[in-house]
């Protein structure tokens, strides 16, 4: 009699991907075994890009999404490795940490590229942990470190990828998020990082004017989607704005003007952009 082991649904390989992906695995993790006695130093670096090319062959061979995704991430964190590790460049450990990750990113970035060639789809997925990775790398390119970096960066790298999705998508559900990643995380590195206030007033001030910015984001980029004006976010939006003004007044009214002025221009950009699309809704 069959058994409910049996009834569940096994996943379906292309002949002999199974023999060819563990003896990929034997081989590369032998490589990188022998290197332990031979101490070469060069072999476990040849592990990583022969695994990369035979995943990558074989993925395309066949068709496999898998295997073309595995075969593209050991590229770049091969190529990552070589750069950090490899005597040919005198890299201090930022540098090499920096550029192992921006590599490591650029494989996701390669297995999309991949993808959407052999399907014809954009893989989004694969581009998050690309952008996250991108921002985390380029964090360590910057001297001296600061720990802000880390929300900045990879914050605004991520909202750009949820943004774009859902601008391809016409989904409002990640335009939201992506346009509130892109005004708070640069307004909490803004405000603790690079201007170096250090009344906290102008620091929370900052932060909200620019976190009210990415509400209104959220207005353009929502006629962009769906072809209308999502108006709520204007409402928060100008609460904080209106809010992130008064204690950036309060905690240094000598350069109220100038932090009003510099941020009002850009809501002026945003109306604009406002104005011309309501202009093109018109027309239609």
């Amino acid at each position: 009699m069959p058994t409910q082991e049996d009834a569940r649904p096994r996943l379906k390989l292309p002949p002999n991907t199974a023999l060819f992906t563990g003896l990929t695995l034997i081989l590369m993790g032998g490589i990188i075994l022998l290197d332990q006695f031979l101490k070469t130093g060069w072999l476990t670096l040849v592990a990583l890009p022969l695994g990369s090319l035979a995943f990558l062959a074989w993925g395309l061979r066949v068709r496999l999404k898998s295997l073309m995704t595995v075969g593209s991430v050991l590229a770049g964190l091969a190529a990552g490795c070589f750069i950090a590790l490899s005597h040919l460049f005198a890299l201090d450990w930022a540098a090499q940490i920096g550029y192992l990750l921006v590599s490591f990113a650029l494989g996701w970035g390669l297995a999309a590229i991949l993808l959407y060639l052999t399907y014809q789809q954009i893989a989004w997925w694969a581009l998050i942990p690309g952008a996250v990775l991108a921002g985390v790398g380029a964090c360590f390119f910057r001297t001296p470190l600061h720990p802000l970096d880390f929300v900045f960066f990879p914050g605004f790298g991520l909202g750009l990828v949820l943004v774009a999705w859902g601008l391809y998508t016409h989904w409002i559900g990640l335009i939201i998020p992506g346009s509130l990643l892109l005004g708070v995380c640069p307004g909490i590195g803004l405000a603790w990082g690079d201007l170096k206030m250090e009344n906290s007033l102008s620091q929370t001030g900052v932060m909200l004017v620019c976190f009210a910015l990415g509400w209104g984001l959220i207005t353009i980029f929502s006629k962009l989607a769906i072809n209308k004006f999502i108006w709520w976010p204007l409402i928060p939006g100008g609460i904080m704005a209106m809010t992130g003004w008064g204690l950036y007044i309060g905690g240094n009214p000598k350069n109220a003007l100038s932090f009003i002025s510099n941020t009002g221009s850009i809501g002026l950009i945003l109306f604009g952009l406002y104005i011309l699309l309501w202009n093109s809704e018109l027309r239609k």
